[in-house]
């Protein structure tokens, strides 16, 4: 007589016996629903010196039905956003930028659908083409484990190519080791081409600062995607409150710093 009722055990008896039900072990497991279905919208905004959008239109023809639903509702919208005031050599100044919008679509509790803002500008670094960003294997390093910032300042041409990659806080030290991430993330910046400044309705020589957090521990140096990128389009939430001073007193030292302003709004999360 079996007694005890392992899963093989009510296995053979749901065949044997009527009525005998498998365990709920031996059911299959539920499968995780798909994500929502994102859509990337590229919208070209000219905002005022003081930050009102002034313009906003897409860039690329919708690629379905769907799609175009969501760019009319987001365009609507868009043009309600604020953006940080931009100043160009000490005045307020109109600009001309391009940002990147992931919309989502996700059920209600009603039935329905909704869009919901996904995020703006996240891992979209330029419209010249996806950047390469150089893995961080095989550099060891000696020293504390924890956080540290790095931040760069790189001067362009009009045309966005590189002049000039400097340590936009010099002062800040260390561990012993993170010498060959630094001369790295150099090099890359060096060659990294930008989209070109608009200022005014014209193309313009500016600077950028390039925001990056590393951590290292006993694994070897991390540095996640969302926690590196140009000081215009990194989650500042993400930062430490002294880290994000230092990202802003680096901005302010820097009076030919190129758009585009950072968004105000809070976008990430909300219904359009």
């Amino acid at each position: 007589m079996l007694t005890k009722r392992t899963p093989a055990t009510l296995l053979i008896l749901s065949f044997l016996l009527p009525g005998v039900v498998p365990s709920p072990c031996l059911a299959a497991k539920p499968v995780a629903p798909p994500p929502p279905p994102t859509f990337t919208n590229r919208i070209e905004f000219t905002t005022e010196g003081d930050g009102r959008v002034r313009e906003a239109k897409l860039i690329g023809a919708p690629t379905d039905a769907t799609n175009a639903t969501i760019q009319q509702a987001l365009l609507k919208k868009a043009r309600d956003w604020r953006f940080e005031p931009f100043a160009w050599q000490g005045k307020p100044a109109a600009t001309t930028f391009t940002r990147f919008v992931d919309v989502e679509i996700v059920p209600t509790t009603s039935g329905g659908f909704a869009l919901r803002v996904k995020g703006i500008n996240k891992n979209k670094f330029a419209y010249l083409g996806e950047a390469s960003i150089p893995k961080e294997e095989g550099i060891t390093y000696e020293g504390k484990h924890g956080q540290y910032m790095m931040l760069f300042r790189v001067h362009t041409d009009a045309e966005g190519w590189p002049i000039k990659v400097e340590r936009a806080a010099p002062d800040n030290r260390f561990p012993k080791g993170m010498d060959a991430l630094v001369a790295r993330k150099e090099a890359m910046l060096q060659g990294w081409r930008q989209a070109p400044a608009i200022v005014e309705g014209a193309p313009v020589a500016c600077s950028r600062i390039y925001v990056m957090q590393v951590r290292p521990d006993k694994i070897g140096l991390r540095i996640r995607d969302d926690e590196q990128g140009w000081y215009n389009d990194i989650d500042m939430s993400r930062l430490l409150p002294k880290e994000v001073e230092q990202a802003r007193a680096a901005m302010a030292a820097t009076p030919d710093a190129c758009p585009p302003p950072r968004i105000v709004t809070v976008l990430e999360g909300t219904l359009l």
